[in-house]
């Protein structure tokens, strides 16, 4: 058990020092246009990629870690949705 809860304090705050873009630009678009767009790309990825993954039964303890995993590899997919919603748009990372 203290192997698991290691690795997903691990796992946190490594997810926590990767950065998404901080800012999205567009010539034709004011800053409030391009939060709104990132907000509308953001909710449609997660509409997308619901994160519906089956969980595991490999024993007692194989749950935790790979519901972390299945965490990560979705919140990974809504990302990359997300930005391709906004690279579609027209935006480009600034």
């Amino acid at each position: 058990m203290n192997k698991n809860l290691a690795a997903l304090i691990s796992v946190l705050a490594l997810a926590s020092c990767a950065s998404d873009p901080t800012s999205w630009y567009k010539a034709t678009a004011s800053s409030d246009q391009a939060e709104r767009d990132r907000i509308q790309c953001e909710r449609q990825a997660r509409i997308t990629a619901p994160g519906t993954g089956a969980p595991s039964y490999r024993g007692i303890n194989a749950g935790v870690g790979s519901g972390v995993n299945d965490g990560l590899t979705n919140a990974e997919r809504q990302s990359g949705l997300a930005n391709d919603c906004m690279y579609g748009r027209g935006y480009t990372i600034r």
